[in-house]
């Protein structure tokens, strides 16, 4: 019988190389281009190991389409009207903030009437009348910030070249068709062990079909393609619900504004502390303490907004969700989508255990695997045998909460076993078959994530293959 060989790249031409169980580890000559390269069981390319006539004949028949109630839609259409009102609120609320400290100047002028009691009490006098007045109009500027505060600039993702990767633009394609989605204008990938799409120059895009699907490559690495396909069509479920989507949209970046402009904090706010911090006169700090008052009392304000509006705009999200794993469920199958669920949170595991050791490997070495995709894969290869059943034990047991942007992961099985459908994509290679070059992909999109995401100062020669860091932990240990 014939040995099974493994199948691995070289790590300076990518060329494929096989080679038999024994020689793993070994450090060998590259047949291909003659550099020192060590055998290990990696990410191999599969450039020809699916043809497009083999994909297209995964896709066996149409899928029925997921039809939204008009209960739904409605609902939608009221939470997106109240998003919209509560910046509108807001912004009456500055007003009225405004008018107020007008007329407490007008008006409490009768304060500083009378020098009875010295200069001390006149200077007592001036910190009242005007500690209010600066700390309200304090208040109303910091009011008036969040209006043009801008979301931090995203870090550019690798888009996607169809005349490199033709396989996985034709699986996305026969998807696109398959759910009457339109087809998105753009391909990402990153390093982030999810999907999401969305519109690809927000607002700009707001009213036409510039749509962005961005795939996570540790994500790709870890599932089949059937996998795959349930995660890129639940994608494409909310690509489907057209207006729907589009109140969505509307929902999710004022609940974001909101978020942000409670919680983050800026030069603005650093100054102040800084003024407060450095005054040391009992009168001046009356005045500052004013202004921290009203700024804490505008935020009080905007806090409560955005727990009106996250409550609805949670809830929709759910149902949503729901719309979007009944696209997923027809394509591949309520057992394969079950399988991707259970995937998905071995993956995020495996994602926060990995960047613990990343980093202390960054910290005390200033080293980093080349690919993040292949150091999740050894790493699943030495977690504990039971490994898999708590992963899935921790995701079945876990209950939707009034936050919660998803269903529980319950309810959606449950929701999925009652459709019931057997899918029609078949194909179960690893998804990573849908890629050109996925080797090389991913240590591309691994770099860029340290330059951008994690804003590390990597250089190429402090990149080391995944497998060694392995053998490193072993040795300290």
């Amino acid at each position: 019988m014939n040995q099974q060989l493994i199948k691995t790249q070289c790590q300076r031409c990518d060329q494929p190389i096989e080679f038999p169980p024994e020689g793993l580890g070994l450090v060998v000559e590259c047949p291909h281009c003659g550099q020192a390269t060590t055998l290990c069981e990696g990410i191999s390319q599969t450039t020809e190991a699916l043809s497009a006539g083999e994909l297209k004949a995964a896709f066996t028949e149409a899928v029925p389409r997921s039809k939204t109630h008009l209960f739904y839609q409605l609902a939608l259409f009221l939470v997106a009207a109240f998003m919209i009102l509560l910046p509108v609120i807001y912004v009456s609320l500055i007003v009225l903030a405004g008018w107020s400290v007008y007329w407490y100047a007008v008006h409490a002028k009768v304060i500083l009437a009378g020098f009875t009691g010295g200069l001390p009490v006149f200077l007592l006098k001036l910190a009242i009348y005007f500690g209010p007045i600066f700390g309200g109009s304090v208040a109303v500027i910091f009011m008036f910030k969040p209006l043009f505060a801008r979301e931090p600039k995203r870090p550019e993702a690798l888009t996607l070249n169809p005349a490199l990767e033709p396989r996985l633009f034709q699986f996305i394609a026969h998807l696109s068709d398959l759910l009457l989605a339109p087809m998105p204008n753009r391909i990402e990938l990153d390093c982030q062990p999810n999907a999401s799409a969305g519109f690809r120059r927000g607002w700009l895009s707001f009213f036409g079909h510039d749509l962005v699907l961005t795939i996570g490559l540790p994500l790709a690495a870890g599932i089949d393609a059937r996998q795959l396909a349930a995660v890129v069509a639940h994608e494409f479920g909310h690509f489907t619900q057209g207006t729907a989507m589009r109140f969505g949209y509307v929902i999710n970046r004022v609940d974001r504004w909101l978020v942000r402009v409670v919680y983050e904090r800026d030069s603005w706010d650093e100054t102040l502390d800084e003024w407060s911090n450095s005054v040391h006169d009992s009168r001046l700090t009356l005045i500052l303490s004013c202004a921290h008052i009203a700024v804490w009392l505008s935020r009080q304000v905007l806090k409560l907004l955005m727990i009106c509006g996250h409550a609805a705009s949670c809830f929709l999200s759910r149902e949503m969700e729901f719309h979007a794993d009944s696209c997923a469920i027809n394509v591949a199958g309520s057992e394969s989508f079950e399988s991707m669920l259970i995937r998905l949170r071995e993956q995020s595991i495996l994602h926060s255990l990995a960047y613990q050791g990343l980093q202390q490997f960054w910290e005390k070495k200033h080293h980093l695997p080349d690919s993040i995709p292949d150091y999740l894969i050894n790493l699943e290869k030495r977690m504990p045998a039971d490994f898999h059943d708590q992963a899935r034990n921790t995701l079945l047991n876990e209950t939707t909460g009034l936050w919660a942007t998803h269903p529980s992961a319950a309810q959606r099985i449950q929701k999925s076993r009652q459709q019931g459908a057997a899918g029609v994509f078949c194909l179960e290679t690893p998804a990573s078959v849908l890629f050109g070059d996925f080797a090389g992909t991913a240590r591309t999109v691994t770099f860029m994530h340290y330059r951008q995401n994690l804003q590390l100062a990597v250089t190429p020669a402090m990149l080391k293959p995944a497998h060694s860091f392995f053998k490193e932990a072993a040795a300290e240990s």
